[in-house]
Formats: structure tokens, C-alpha cells, sequence
């Protein structure tokens, strides 16, 4: 035995390498190829009513991507007749949005101010955020 070689042949480097390159694969999908969520989801339908001294804004999501969406954050901002911010409110969808599905949101604000239910007040309703899963 007094040939004992502990050196690996190249085939052996080249298989570690793609090893390793699948184990940081997750990691390149979560960093390079995020999803938004501003494309997948849009909002329509918005419609604000007064019930029982609150005003209510309720519409409807719609997932026109592949992915499911939890945590989805909606947005309402409020301005004024010569576009001035008023205020804002936001709430989450409590409900996971699959891909090509649709779900309803409200956002309650108990006791608006006056300058939120004027009739010249602007609404403008987004997706302000939410999370999805990279794989």
C-alpha cells in the first residue's frame, strides 16, 4: 500500500459542483425572482357605503397570476377635491388567494372625520402588499 492516493479525478469535482449549485438554488429563486404582487393582483368593484356611523369600502381581488397570495395588505387613500392627502386606511385579507381565484375585502374606519365622507372626496384603493411562497 504504498500507493494511497486521496486526491478526487474531475468527474468527482464537476458532481460536487452541481451538488452544491441545487442546494443554492432556493436561495437564487427567493433573491432574483421574486414575485409582485402588484401585477398579480387587481382590485375592481370598489364601492364605500356608511353603515351604523362607519365608512366601509369593499371590492373585489382578483389573482390573475399562478400563485397563492396570503397576507394580502389593502390600501385606501383619501384626497381632497384638489388632490391634496387627506388620510389613508389599510387592512388585511384574511383569506389566502389562490392563483386565478377572486376574494372580497372591506376596510372599516369607525368615525370618519368630515373631510373623509365629503361627496368631492377622492378614494384611491391598491394592493399594498402580501407574501407568497418562492416555490
Amino acid at each position: 500500500m504504498s500507493n494511497l492516493n486521496m486526491s478526487w479525478g474531475w468527474k468527482n469535482a464537476v458532481l460536487m459542483v452541481i451538488i452544491m449549485s441545487l442546494g443554492f438554488l432556493p436561495i437564487i429563486k427567493m433573491t432574483f425572482f421574486k414575485a409582485d404582487v402588484t401585477k398579480d393582483l387587481t382590485i375592481s368593484d370598489i364601492q364605500t357605503r356608511s353603515i351604523d356611523g362607519q365608512l366601509e369600502i369593499v371590492g373585489l381581488i382578483t389573482n390573475s397570476g399562478n400563485r397563492t397570495w396570503s397576507l394580502v395588505t389593502v390600501e385606501a387613500e383619501f384626497f381632497d377635491a384638489s388632490g391634496t392627502f387627506i388620510d389613508e386606511a389599510s387592512e388585511f385579507v384574511q383569506a389566502n388567494i389562490t392563483g386565478h381565484a377572486k376574494e372580497h375585502f372591506k376596510i372599516a374606519i369607525r368615525s370618519p372625520s368630515a373631510l373623509l365622507t365629503n361627496a368631492g372626496t377622492k378614494i384611491n384603493v391598491k394592493i399594498a402588499g402580501g407574501t407568497t411562497s418562492p416555490f
